[in-house]
């Protein structure tokens, strides 16, 4: 595991090379398929992704947000080159690059870096999760006006979670934000600034969650989909809901109720 992390972090460092080289305000974007945004550093990104693993580790397979490398292997790389590529392509420095060593559908390894901070976030399952090298861990606050919620929504989302957490909000008094890149807020659940983060995203998203199932986890949080069951990270995954854990039954039970 040790070798996966650190020939993970090698590549979050490259990616976030690439990320600031292309980094303007008016990032020239494109839409996809499903009328999302891409850009050529999401490509490139990407590209580098599996090339690396298929120099270093031949026999791995690549999934990613833009291309992947499927070798029909148990052992896969699960990458989210610019998790944020809306904001990003605005000029707007809150974006991240994710990837995740995952084996037989279970995150092993995770690696976020935000290349603007310069804070890498990493894990190994069983070991902890790290924040720069120092140890973090998830916040002790429970629902009420001093948490904080992120919610990651858009129109063709399947699940309508905005709803439910103004509703929320309106109730207890949380503040709820919209950061607009899932992992980075998921990242904050960990590092104890947020209290969770919701994200409706489904169909080909596992490579936004990978990472920070294993980050979040291991620095005490939970990560459920958003109902409330455990996910293998294969191609689709049914949402997501990461906590501190102290307010996951309750913001799974509004969820399902809704």
């Amino acid at each position: 595991m040790d070798e996966y992390l650190e020939f993970a972090k090698d590549i979050a460092y490259q990616a976030g090379e690439i990320m600031l080289k292309h980094f303007k305000v008016g990032v020239e974007s494109f839409e996809k398929e499903d009328l999302t945004v891409v850009t050529e550093a999401d490509k490139e990104i990407n590209d580098l992704i599996i090339a690396a693993v298929n120099e270093k580790f031949p026999e791995h397979s690549v999934l990613g947000e833009e291309n992947s490398l499927d070798k029909k292997s148990a052992n896969v790389w699960l990458c989210d080159p610019i998790d944020g590529t809306l904001p990003f392509s605005k000029g707007l420095p809150i974006s991240v690059f994710s990837l995740a060593y995952v084996k037989d559908g279970v995150p092993l390894v995770g690696v976020v870096f935000d290349p603007f901070t310069k804070r890498i976030y990493h894990a190994i399952k069983g070991q902890g999760a790290y924040l720069n090298d120092k140890l973090i861990r998830v916040s002790d606050k429970k629902i009420d006006y001093k948490a904080t919620i992120n919610i990651e929504w858009w129109p063709e989302a399947e699940y309508d979670v905005d709803s439910v957490c103004h509703a929320l909000s309106t109730e207890t008094g949380v503040y709820v934000l919209h950061l607009g890149s899932f992992i980075h807020a998921a990242c904050m659940v960990a590092s104890g600034q947020y209290e969770a983060c919701i994200f409706a995203g489904t169909k080909g998203k596992s490579v936004d969650a990978a990472a920070v199932k294993v980050i979040v986890e291991e620095a005490g949080g939970i990560i459920t989909n958003i109902h409330g069951e455990n996910e293998k990270y294969y191609e689709d995954i049914e949402g997501a809901i990461v906590t501190n854990g102290l307010v996951h039954e309750e913001l799974v039970k509004r969820l399902h109720r809704a």
